[in-house]
């Protein structure tokens, strides 16, 4: 590809960009007020959906990104919740990153939010942490030729016990 393709691409897709980042701004005051005065940062609308609708399904606080432990959700009942969404139809049921599966700082339940592709709510699975810990549902991602973070999948035909909110 030349320079003067790349140029090209961007002069075709500049406009739609502007009205994208436009979009999400408002989108992301928007859910500042559910938000606990937590920082929606970037552009991770998906990230910012799953945690506002984990928040108004299970009630509580979210959690500053500031704090030092490993959850986006405190209950009233007092539940650690870790929030990872994903959208799509295909790809969809890999968490992202979590950093650590042990220790004081980890959270008592991991919460998976599925989202449409037009990203409304499609499931939402709630997940014992220590349970899927020990049943080893946690994965080692290799990172740089080393374990150093892990990730989860969501196994929509085995973990409808898990499956809090199916549409």
């Amino acid at each position: 590809m030349s320079k003067q393709e790349i140029e090209k691409l961007w002069l075709e897709l500049r406009e739609h960009f502007e009205i994208m980042n436009k979009q999400l701004e408002a989108i992301r005051e928007k859910l500042k007020r559910y938000g606990d005065e937590k920082d929606f940062k970037g552009d991770e609308c998906v990230g910012w959906l799953g945690e506002v609708n984990g928040k108004l399904f299970l009630g509580g606080k979210l959690v500053p990104d500031s704090f030092e432990f490993e959850h986006d959700l405190v209950t009233e009942d007092g539940r650690w919740v870790s929030i990872k969404a994903r959208k799509g139809e295909k790809s969809w049921k890999q968490t992202g990153i979590i950093p650590e599966i042990e220790g004081p700082r980890c959270p008592t339940h991991l919460m998976f939010v599925h989202l449409n592709k037009n990203y409304s709510v499609e499931r939402i699975w709630l997940y014992p942490w220590k349970k899927m810990r020990e049943s080893g549902r946690f994965k080692p991602k290799e990172v740089r030729g080393g374990s150093r973070a892990y990730y989860f999948v969501v196994k929509p035909k085995s973990d409808s016990e898990y499956l809090i909110y199916p549409r």
